[in-house]
Formats: C-alpha cells, structure tokens, sequence
C-alpha cells in the first residue's frame, strides 16, 4: 500500500502514464471524467454489457452512436456481465491490478452485484473509489431519481434564467453532468497524489447537484448577505447596457452585446457612426442607461437588424465593444477560430441499433472535439475510438492472463458479452 502510481517528472511522456483506471457506469458526467484522464495517459478500461447498453448511444441528440466518441474515446472497452457471479470476480482481479474505480451506480446494486466499496478495497486495499451520484450519497434526497437538466432546476440555476413574471427557464443540455465531468478528474488526480506522497488511500463521493449549485453561487451568496432572491432578466444585466442578444439579418441570427462603462460606450457609439439618439439625455450616463434598456434596446436592434451577425460582431470587436455571434450549431461545425485551433478531429463512429451486438454496429465518420487545453511539454491525447468490447483481447488475454479458452467459454456463457 502506498506505492506511488504518478511517474516521476521526466519519466514519462504522458502526465499519468502508468495509471490504470476502472470505469463502471453510463450517461455524460462518468464517461467524461474517463476521457479526461485516458487524454492525460492513464489507461482507462470501460465495463459495459451488451445486454445493457447505455442509453446515451441511442438518444436523437447524439444521432444513435455520433456523439459517443465524446465521451468514449481514447478507452479501453470491454464487455463483462458484473451481475454474474464470475463477472464479479473477473471485475474484482481487474481491480487488483488497477490504481482507480469509478462508478456511478448506487451502492445498493453494487451491493446486489458483490462489488460494493468494502468487496473493492478487499480486493486492492490501496485503490482510489471515485461515487459520482445524482444527489448524493446521503441526505434527505438520497433515493430521488435525478438527470442533469432537472439537476438544472434543483440546484437554482434556472431560476435565473427566462423573463420576468414568467417559468424558469432551463438550458436545454445537460450542463451540470460536464461540470461534474470536470471536477472529478481533478479530485481523482489529488487521491492519487495524496497515495503516492503519504500513502494513504481515499474513498470520494461527487454529486451532480453539488456542481449544478457551484453555478448558482452568486445567488446563494445575495440571499445570505442580502436576504434577496435572484431576479430573472432575459439577457440583460445589472451594471451593463446595452446588454443581450440582438437580431440580425438571416433566419434566426442575433449577436450579444455588452457595453459598460463610459468608455465602451463611447467606442460603441463611435462603431455605429454616433447617431443623434446617442445623445439624448435618457441614454447620456450609465444609470440613466440601465433606467431606459427597452428604448435603448430598439434603437441598438434597429441597426444590427441591417448586418450579418458575423459583421456586428467583428465591427464591435474592433472598435474595442465585446460582441460575439449566438452560434448555431453550423457556426461552431464550419468555425474557422476553432478549427486553427485543432478543435475538431476527424473520428469513426458505430451507428447504434437497439437490440443488436454492438460488434454488428455499421462503422462511419464524423468529427469529434479535442480536449480544450494543452500542455507544454506532455501531449494531451486525442486517441483511439474503440466499439464496445473491441478491447477484451488484450485486457482478458493481457492483462488478466486468460487463455482464449477461458475467455471462449465466458463469452459463449455471455459472462463476457
């Protein structure tokens, strides 16, 4: 116990080379911590069955397989059955030989299954337990069902979204799963940290409510100090005007605008060739400003309504006004910034059937994005999409030392399936 697993600077050329991490659970916010990881070099090895696929293969959004590569890529992915009792063990000896677990699923059905936190530590006492839950691992809220957009309301951040008077308003994505899928690697990477320096193991639970509730800080903080609920105010703000998304010419196009303070201001009168209205008295300070937003706001749309988005904003940006465009998704699929950038990477993907093995998934392309932050020296890795089960030759045969007889007979028992 206490060995270190972290290779020692200069060693390696991958920040986490020589970590091996044990995924075992669906959905975004798990699969995400996982990639986040196998791109800094740790050996991820994904556990799935396919008599039990993982939903997110087969939702409109992420077109039947398309956006798996998001989240699965750079894995190694194989097919192993852990409600059989020789799943189980071929899960616990993997574990023997792995530096992490992470899990999604309650502890009751790991319980059920045999592979619960004490049957884990049993089996490498030293090992890092990453619990992602949805509310967490106790409390009031225990046993309520969550997903991230309800997540979005239970935590106060839709709350402050939408129009005066009217329901809170969601953001239609799941953000509160990629924060959480964002947070985790960072602890993750902390435990293993603390084992190799002091060698002493750790246990985490994360929830994904907890991380939708970092986003609403601000509000929490004005209800303690201020005894203040937060307002909902479109896209305007409280100390900038004009502020929000303004049409364009074409078919739903707008731009954001946010001007503050006096010398924006006057850049962004100076871009729009300082019309008489700028000086009307309603408009003359900051305050009176944020006092006259609906006036102010037809007349700023009334001259953006003449340009392309893309035209507002570059004129904006270079008189010195921050503006952007509101990208469709074709702005983001053809950006050229983000592609100089090497966002985008060309990748393969498995169409996803219901009710079909995966190994008979057509195969096709499509993009996906790379990590959005490098390193100087150690490569961030956009690696190797693998179909699901496409690894257990090398991490039955491999790494567990079975022979193709051993792994014959589990598959023709769908042990390993």
């Amino acid at each position: 116990m206490g060995t270190p697993c972290l290779p020692v600077a200069g060693m390696a050329k991958r920040a986490l080379e020589g970590v091996r991490i044990v995924e075992l659970g669906p959905y975004v916010a798990l699969p995400m911590t996982g990639r986040i990881l196998a791109s800094l070099g740790a050996e991820v090895i994904k556990v799935e069955t396919n008599k039990v696929l993982d939903e997110m293969a087969f939702i409109p959004a992420w077109s039947r397989g398309a956006g798996q590569p998001d989240y699965q890529r750079h894995k190694k992915r194989i097919t192993l059955d852990v409600r059989t009792d020789e799943g189980k063990d071929l899960l616990l000896r993997l574990l023997t030989v792995s530096d992490v677990f992470m899990t999604n699923f309650r502890r009751n059905i790991l319980s059920r299954w045999g592979v619960d936190f004490p049957e884990v530590r049993a089996a490498r006492p030293d090992i890092v337990i990453m619990w992602q839950t949805g509310l967490g691992g106790n409390g009031p809220y225990y046993t309520y069902k969550s997903f991230g957009i309800l997540v979005q309301h239970m935590s106060g951040v839709s709350l402050m979204s939408g129009s005066p008077g009217a329901p809170p308003v969601a953001v239609n994505t799941s953000y509160s799963d990629y924060h959480t899928g964002v947070f985790q690697p960072t602890a993750i990477i902390a435990a293993l940290m603390r084992r190799g320096m002091r060698g002493k193991t750790t246990t985490m639970e994360s929830s994904i409510f907890r991380s939708g509730a970092v986003t609403a800080g601000p509000a929490i903080l004005d209800y303690q100090l201020n005894n203040r609920l937060p307002e909902r105010r479109d896209n305007r703000d409280a100390s900038a005007a004009p502020h929000g998304a303004y049409r364009c010419q074409g078919d739903d196009r707008y731009c954001a605008i946010s001007v503050e303070g006096d010398e924006q201001w006057a850049a962004f009168c100076h871009a729009l060739g300082d019309p008489e209205w700028i000086r009307e008295s309603r408009f003359a300070t900051a305050f009176a400003r944020l006092g006259n937003q609906d006036e102010l706001d037809k007349l700023v749309e009334a001259w953006t309504i003449q340009f392309r988005a893309e035209d507002v904003m570059t004129k904006l940006q270079q008189a010195g006004v921050p503006a952007s465009i509101v990208s469709q998704g074709q702005d983001l699929h053809d950006s050229e910034h983000l592609k100089s950038r090497g966002f985008y990477r060309d990748t393969n993907y498995y169409v996803a059937e219901r009710g079909e093995h995966a190994s008979k998934w057509e195969e096709g392309p499509s993009l996906s994005w790379s990590m959005p932050f490098s390193m100087s020296k150690t490569p961030v890795e956009f690696g190797k999409y693998s179909n699901i089960g496409e690894d257990n030759s090398y991490v039955f045969g491999e790494l567990l030392g079975m022979s193709p007889t051993e792994i014959a007979r589990l598959s023709e028992k769908e042990v390993i399936y």
